[in-house]
């Protein structure tokens, strides 16, 4: 495939903030606790929206590699679109739950605990630490901000795809390094699944199946838009069979669900320049769920309307969202300096 004759025209940015808004909802969903807003699990799903974004980072970051230069400039890349805004919020919660903590300040800044939770967060092992001192002791979880354990999994990803590319050189077998490592994915899963480990499946082995969907389908890009009818077609009918009349499918879901993500960018052309005014999806998802903790934690959704709670939280996720955009995640992105350049999605 000739990577330079690709088009550029998609709506990732669309789909990338539809699946951020669909994880704010599933999260608004359990964690507020709220009979009211138990409807938003019937349209929401956390788990899927995660996928999403692993199959749409596999598709782009293997574009951002191919068309760098050089190893160190794709890693500073990378860096510069995940770090800045991930260090603000971790320095931003530390900082501002004091005022939230049931410690006075004395005891929350000398408490080993709020510093452990810097620590570990800052080096993305959230699950280490992941609970400030008196906060959040009375909600479903104490977790401070419990969806960033994505983010770990998405740097191991950055990672390891300069060895696949490596490897896929060195061999001139392209399918056959997927397949493998879709195939030994899947078996990481089911076997951290039938141990009753979910904490270790959901890690960077668990989620690789769609990671390298993405890529593949970077790869054959052509193929895949020359014959999408048929292979959206199969794709669909896959998971309807799937999701409706549990059939066993598993090994394929990620493939089939990766080409419907893939074909959607590029078939939604009224949705191309979504993100014109900005990419709020990466505020969206590192902020929203601190929010919804907030509002928990102060019983805000049981003493006046949910419904109206559940507005104010996205309200608020999204102003944090646009400043995270325009004053921190903007600043460090090399095209956005140059105001004659294209936009072009970014990866979260």
């Amino acid at each position: 495939m000739s990577v330079s004759t690709m088009n550029n025209k998609n709506c990732f940015d669309f789909l990338r903030f539809f699946f951020a808004a669909n994880i704010l909802l599933a999260h608004l969903c359990e964690l507020s606790q709220n009979s009211n807003l138990a409807f938003l699990s019937y349209f929401s799903n956390a788990i899927i929206a995660i996928k999403g974004f692993f199959v749409i980072s596999g598709f782009l970051v293997a574009k951002s590699y191919v068309n760098t230069p050089s190893l160190k400039e794709y890693f500073v890349k990378r860096a510069k679109r995940i770090l800045p805004a991930y260090i603000v919020v971790i320095l931003f919660s530390v900082l501002i739950f004091a005022f939230f903590s049931s410690h006075n300040f004395s005891d929350y800044f000398s408490d080993i605990n709020t510093y452990k939770y810097l620590g570990w967060n800052l080096v993305f092992l959230n699950f280490m630490q992941p609970c400030l001192p008196g906060l959040f002791v009375n909600n479903l979880h104490c977790a401070v901000n419990g969806a960033l354990w994505t983010l770990k999994v998405e740097e191991g990803f950055y990672i390891v795809l300069p060895l696949i590319f490596y490897v896929i050189k060195k061999t001139r077998r392209t399918f056959l390094v997927l397949a493998s490592l879709y195939i030994l994915s899947l078996l990481y899963w089911f076997t951290m699944d039938y141990l009753d480990k979910p904490l270790l499946a959901k890690q960077l082995p668990g989620y690789l199946s769609y990671f390298v969907t993405g890529i593949f389908l970077f790869l054959n890009f052509d193929f895949i838009m020359k014959y999408k009818k048929i292979i959206l077609t199969f794709s669909v009918l896959l998971l309807m069979g799937y999701y409706i009349l549990s059939l066993q499918t598993d090994w394929l879901y990620p493939a089939a669900f990766g080409c419907i993500v893939i074909i959607t960018a590029y078939n939604l052309p009224f949705l191309n320049n979504f993100g014109k005014y900005g990419d709020f999806t990466y505020g969206l998802y590192i902020y929203h769920f601190p929010v919804i903790q907030i509002f928990r934690q102060y019983d805000l959704f049981e003493k006046y309307n949910a419904y109206l709670m559940a507005v104010a939280v996205i309200l608020i996720t999204l102003f944090f969202a646009v400043l995270s955009w325009f004053f921190i995640e903007r600043r460090f992105l090399d095209r956005y300096k140059k105001n004659n350049q294209k936009h072009i999605p970014t990866v979260c």
